[in-house]
């Protein structure tokens, strides 16, 4: 599974700390799950076959040992990107990462999910979202043949946000699609990161559904 990662770099990188997971079953959907993590403060529902990642290499190699014993050898091949370097960078980047289990299709660019926390040198405030949106599409638009478009203010139940998407060349004939969607909590920066092959981008309206449901805790 290529995970392909863009523009989640530009503000100064905050200590991320091993992520604690509380998982319960959301009673108005039964087939999602709803995700918490207490230590960044929000708590996220995924539809099902969607699947989070643990934030240690050693926990990964717990997960994969588990389900291979389960004989889920093609879940446990997708769980064993985050064991490869960039797989490792990204489990220090991210405070919660989830991808889809799209097995059995070999599509390089499985639909994933990614949330970065920042801590600014002084506390990030509301006024800050327009330039935090305008530095990540700009970020964006270094990588050659992307397609970036221009920031647009939204409104999502968690509060207001900014909104980036576009496609980036992530090889021959492929190209990651994206969705990005910026808040401020707290005095920090959250960056809320989708991707999938560019070529299903607009058939993902899941993204949007997974940021709507989003919640701080």
């Amino acid at each position: 599974m290529l995970c392909y990662e863009v523009g989640m770099k530009i503000a100064a990188a905050a200590a991320i700390a091993v992520l604690a997971l509380a998982s319960t079953a959301s009673a108005a959907a039964p087939a999602q799950t709803k995700w918490i993590d207490r230590k960044d403060g929000f708590s996220v529902i995924l539809p099902a076959k969607w699947f989070p990642v643990p934030r240690t290499a050693a926990a990964v190699n717990r997960t994969i040992a588990s389900l291979k014993k389960q004989k889920k050898a093609a879940l446990a091949s997708e769980y064993s990107f985050y064991l490869t370097a960039p797989g490792r960078a990204q489990l220090k980047d991210y405070v919660f990462q989830a991808f889809l289990d799209i097995a059995p299709s070999t599509d390089p660019i499985a639909p994933q999910f990614a949330v970065q926390v920042t801590k600014g040198a002084k506390p990030y405030t509301a006024a800050d979202l327009p330039a935090a949106g305008r530095a990540y599409a700009s970020a964006l638009a270094q990588h050659k043949g992307a397609k970036i478009s221009a920031p647009k203010q939204i409104k999502l139940p968690s509060g207001p946000a900014q909104f980036v998407t576009g496609t980036i060349p992530a090889g021959t004939g492929i190209a990651d699609g994206f969705e990005l969607y910026l808040l401020i909590h707290k005095g920090k920066l959250y960056a809320l990161k989708f991707d999938i092959d560019a070529s299903v981008l607009s058939q993902a309206k899941v993204f949007r559904s997974i940021a709507e449901h989003f919640a701080w805790v």
